[in-house]
């Protein structure tokens, strides 16, 4: 029998979700090879995977200690890194298989990471202090360069003879240096003005072309907000983006200097072709934020958001807004849960045609809430939620979406 998620996935054929394991955030994620991927999460947990995402395994339980991790980086298929909470760093030299950890000299989050070269690693933490090591993290040097949290860091991906630029972002603030050989830190302001306007991601497209800045303007809106900048450009520069929908931007990939792809809060992907000059909306089988996405070339990548999130292309993961739109549902279905009855997950999929605040929760016999498993408004199309019900005895549950004006119950058997 065919399940309803794998109907799903079918019908949003471009970017496939994936069964995670964890139902928390989901923060970044890197790939190694057209295969094997790594994406962490806040829940302490190092994933990896070596099959293109069918199976992932939480390859950080050996480690004696954890903390939530933040942001991962790799240098190669061998070399990598991932940062967490509380100084938390540890590095690999096989791919992510096995970890060692270390400790940098403070108790700060770090947020972001960048293994810029063989033993040359970068950490960013969150009151604008960059710790460097030479030596795969065995001793560090570090320098406060501002105030605010060190949300990306990025280096050129290009070819380059007088030493490697390397950018450190902020939410208002750009800094930039150059690495080998050194110079000074260097702040450059950014776009991002006004309450609620943060810059998120950064990232210069592989093989060298411009860089592009993620984030989002907020003084009377939501407006999703790109810069850009070339090499030969004296400033960053907003790029025009055509959506009729307000959101968010968290992450940004550049695979090439043709290909960029970002991606936000509600399951926004965006992509463009072009350089920038035009963007395309991504069907997508979440509503979920999307806080990090990472693309190995221009058609396969994966995207990682909360409540444990992750999505996988293989064909490049976009189809035009016109192609989106004539896949929206005609009307709300609240399907049954599947598989049911279950032991101790099962998932509840449901179809808006518009977009709508939506609430879903569980409820007993006795009409008392159980369980919210979504309180929010969510975008037009095919929505998928996972309810594990480990915690409950074995009975007769219901489960009641509504959604604007439209409103539905149906019975779910927990079996233990």
């Amino acid at each position: 029998m065919i399940s309803a998620l794998t109907s799903i996935n079918a019908l949003y054929a471009q970017w496939v979700l994936q069964n995670s394991g964890t139902n928390t955030i989901l923060t970044d994620v890197v790939m190694l090879d057209t295969a094997t991927a790594i994406a962490v999460g806040q829940d302490r947990s190092i994933l990896r995977t070596s099959d293109a995402g069918t199976t992932w395994i939480n390859v950080a339980e050996t480690l004696s200690f954890a903390e939530p991790w933040n942001g991962v980086s790799f240098f190669d298929t061998s070399n990598g890194i991932v940062v967490g909470d509380h100084g938390g760093v540890v590095t690999t030299t096989n791919g992510g298989k096995n970890w060692m950890w270390h400790t940098i000299p403070t108790s700060q989050n770090c947020l972001s990471a960048l293994h810029a070269g063989p033993g040359n690693i970068y950490v960013g933490a969150d009151s604008g202090w960059i710790y460097n090591s030479l030596d795969s993290g065995t001793t560090w040097s570090s320098e406060k360069i501002g105030t605010e949290p060190i949300r990306s860091l990025f280096a050129w991906r290009g070819e380059y003879t007088l030493g490697l630029p390397i950018y450190a972002l902020t939410p208002h603030t750009l800094y930039s240096k150059i690495d080998f050989p050194p110079t000074p830190w260097e702040e450059t302001d950014l776009f991002f003005h006004g309450l609620g306007s943060a810059a998120f991601s950064g990232e210069y497209c592989n093989g060298g072309g411009a860089g592009f800045i993620v984030g989002v303007q907020g003084d009377l809106r939501s407006a999703p907000t790109i810069l850009r900048k070339s090499m030969s450009d004296t400033a960053w520069s907003a790029v025009s983006i055509d959506i009729p929908f307000d959101c968010t931007l968290l992450g940004v990939s550049a695979p090439s200097a043709d290909v960029i792809y970002v991606c936000g809060t509600d399951g926004v992907i965006l992509k463009s072709t072009n350089g920038e000059d035009t963007w395309s909306t991504a069907s997508v089988p979440t509503a979920r934020n999307l806080y990090a996405i990472y693309l190995f070339d221009e058609q396969r990548g994966f995207a990682v958001g909360e409540y444990g999130v992750i999505l996988h292309t293989s064909n490049g993961g976009v189809t035009g807004i016109r192609d989106q739109e004539s896949h929206l549902p005609g009307g709300f279905v609240l399907e049954q849960n599947y598989p049911n009855p279950f032991n101790p997950t099962t998932v509840i999929n449901y179809q808006l045609p518009a977009n709508v605040f939506v609430s879903l929760k569980v409820y007993d016999v006795l009409g008392r809430d159980i369980k919210t498993l979504a309180s929010e408004r969510q975008n037009a199309g095919t929505h998928s939620v996972t309810f594990n019900a480990s915690n409950l005895p074995s009975g007769v549950y219901f489960y009641r979406l509504q959604a604007g004006t439209y409103s539905e119950t149906k019975k779910l058997v927990v079996l233990k």
